[in-house]
This record gives C-alpha cells, sequence and structure tokens, in this order.
C-alpha cells in the first residue's frame, strides 16, 4: 500500500488531475465550496420541516406511484434536520485544501 502511495505521488499524471479537481483560490472557489458543502446542511437544519412538507405535496401529486415513493424517502433521509458531519468535514478540508500552497 505504501508503495502504491509513493507511485501515485511521483505519477504527474496523478498530480496533475490533482490539480485540475482542486478549487480556485478566488472568491468564486470559496462560494463554490460553501454552497455545495456548509449551505444545504443549513438549509435542511433549519428549514427540513418546510422543506418535507413541500416534498410531500410534490410526492402526492407525482406520475407515478414509485416517483412519489422515492420522493418521500428523499424527504426523510436527506432533510431530516440533522447536520452531516462528513459534509460539513469535507467542506473544511475543501476550504484547507483551497488556501494551503
Amino acid at each position: 500500500m505504501k508503495q502504491k502511495l509513493n507511485n501515485l505521488k511521483n505519477n504527474p499524471q496523478f498530480q496533475e488531475k490533482l490539480q485540475q479537481m482542486k478549487p480556485n483560490r478566488s472568491i468564486w472557489g470559496v462560494l463554490g465550496v460553501v454552497l455545495v458543502f456548509f449551505v444545504p446542511e443549513i438549509m435542511s437544519c433549519f428549514w427540513s420541516d418546510e422543506i418535507n412538507f413541500k416534498i410531500n405535496l410534490l410526492a402526492q401529486s407525482a406520475p407515478s406511484r414509485e416517483l412519489g415513493t422515492l420522493l418521500e424517502w428523499m424527504g426523510k433521509e436527506l432533510f431530516n434536520g440533522q447536520i452531516s458531519w462528513v459534509n460539513v468535514g469535507l467542506g473544511v478540508v475543501f476550504l484547507v485544501w483551497l488556501f494551503r500552497k
């Protein structure tokens, strides 16, 4: 495993792809990370009841039963009013990576 990690560190193609994935150090890079990782958690925490109510209304008028079931599941699982610490952690990692070097 160590040898594979060392091979990745020395692989110029991998390093190039890694740099392409890194967010830009600009206001748009910071806003992108914040909007993708932090804002959905804040919305889920504060407005989960309203979001679930609207999802349930949409599920009732869904064209198929399967789509309605999927919407109901999405509302229960994704907007449960709790903070996803994995998502927040990834956001912090991207922000640190953004300002490193």
